[in-house]
């Protein structure tokens, strides 16, 4: 029996069975124009495969096959599912397009490269006129600057009042240049309070930067030199030696603003510009008027008090603080007699407050027949006398002790001996 060979059309073309009439080619037309709008980042987008004819028809299960043999035509609940799916396929898509990030959003998400971060900047320090206890230390620096300056300030006025006021402020002015005794505080402390003073300015004004502890110990040493001398104002006010009252004023200033300088010694963490020459010119030069207007002014008062109060005549000062202050305004004097003889007109060794004012009174008499110039043992460089002797010296220099000795006689002063002021 020969073999019946059936010849089908479209030999080479697939079985398609129901599933694959969606995907019909042929039979469907192509819409090109959806493909025509797409951007150039959704034709990146992963898209389902269009199944080529071949894999769609060995996809078909033979019990599919059978099932559309069965029925004999095509299930119509098919149809609507077909067409359920490939809306989904087309929102499927559609998100995936959606949620891919286009390439200028893609570029934006990525992650920066960090920056190394600038160092933290250490603060090197800060110029005195921009740290906070600068208006403090420069007025404190100021005013003992001043004290230390004003006496020669006064002597080049020469009228009785400045003479006063320069006589006043020896008694707490450094022991150079004012060519004075200080006894408000030891010589050598006033000395190192002014230098640190003037350093202060010098410093402030070119506008160097002070680190926080180098602040905090300079005003720490200005409070304590000038502590002793603002304790002075009760010496001052026992020995009721009225015409010191403006120097203690401004003794105590000067301490009160050290102080203040010394709790404000933290900076803080910010740069500052500039030097602040100007600030310092203005602190300093504030600082020099008050002290001028106080001293000129309460000479002033102290004058007019005796001459109208008084009959113009005035009394001896008190105390030991007494003494001191007389010895302070007559030190330019006595440094004038130095390598000189002098006629000695009267000494005491004097050990308390008592003894002091005692003396006060001696002196003070003398000073009303002779120039008579007030001066501590130790003033003299005699190996014989310290600083527990008072000496009241005729202000008269003259070549030798037989000088000194004929002068003695020739004024019938008892007790008088020739007295070599050493250098």
């Amino acid at each position: 029996m020969d073999a019946v060979t059936t010849a089908e059309p479209n030999a080479e073309a697939p079985k398609r069975g129901r599933h694959a009439k969606r995907d019909d080619t042929d039979d469907q037309p192509v819409d090109e124009s959806r493909d025509d709008e797409k951007s150039p980042d959704e034709d990146t987008a992963e898209e389902p495969r269009e199944k080529s004819p071949e894999a769609e028809a060995s996809d078909v299960s033979p019990d599919a096959e059978a099932r559309d043999g069965d029925s004999g035509g095509a299930d119509p609940h098919d149809d609507e599912s077909a067409a359920d799916e490939k809306p989904t396929d087309e929102k499927q898509a559609g998100a995936a397009r959606e949620h891919k990030p286009s390439a200028a959003t893609a570029v934006s998400a990525q992650p920066r490269e960090e920056q190394p971060a600038e160092p933290t900047r250490k603060r090197s320090g800060h110029a005195i006129a921009h740290h906070p206890a600068g208006p403090s230390l420069l007025t404190a620096a100021a005013l003992v600057i001043a004290l230390a300056l004003v006496p020669l300030l006064f002597d080049q006025l020469r009228f009785e009042v400045a003479s006063r006021a320069a006589d006043a402020a020896r008694s707490a002015a450094a022991p150079w240049p004012a060519v004075s005794e200080p006894w408000f505080w030891p010589g050598w402390v006033a000395t190192a309070a002014a230098i640190i003073g003037l350093v202060v300015l010098v410093v402030a004004a070119i506008g160097i930067r002070l680190p926080d502890v180098a602040v905090l110990v300079t005003a720490v040493v200005l409070a304590a030199a000038t502590a002793r001398a603002a304790w002075a104002t009760f010496g001052v006010l026992n020995a009721g030696l009225w015409e010191l009252i403006p120097v203690c004023i401004v003794c105590v200033i000067a301490f009160a603003a050290a102080v203040t300088a010394a709790f404000r010694w933290r900076s803080p963490d910010k740069d500052d510009s500039g030097t602040g020459a100007g600030e310092v010119a203005g602190v300093t030069i504030g600082a020099w008027l008050l002290v001028v207007l106080l001293l000129l002014g309460g000479s002033a008062i102290a004058s007019s008090a005796e001459t109208h109060a008084f009959g113009n005549v005035t009394s001896p000062p008190q105390d030991l603080a007494g003494l001191l202050s007389v010895r302070a305004a007559d030190a330019p004097e006595l440094d004038d007699l130095r390598g000189s003889w002098v006629p000695q007109v009267a000494a005491a060794q004097v050990d308390d407050d008592a003894g002091a004012s005692a003396y006060a009174v001696v002196h003070h008499d003398w000073t009303t027949r002779f120039p008579t110039v007030l001066a501590r043992g130790d003033d003299v460089g005699a190996d014989d006398l310290d600083d527990t002797w008072w000496l009241s010296l005729v202000a008269q220099p003259v070549g030798s002790e037989a000088e000194a000795a004929a002068w003695c006689a020739t004024n019938s002063v008892p007790n008088c001996t020739p007295r070599l002021i050493g250098d």
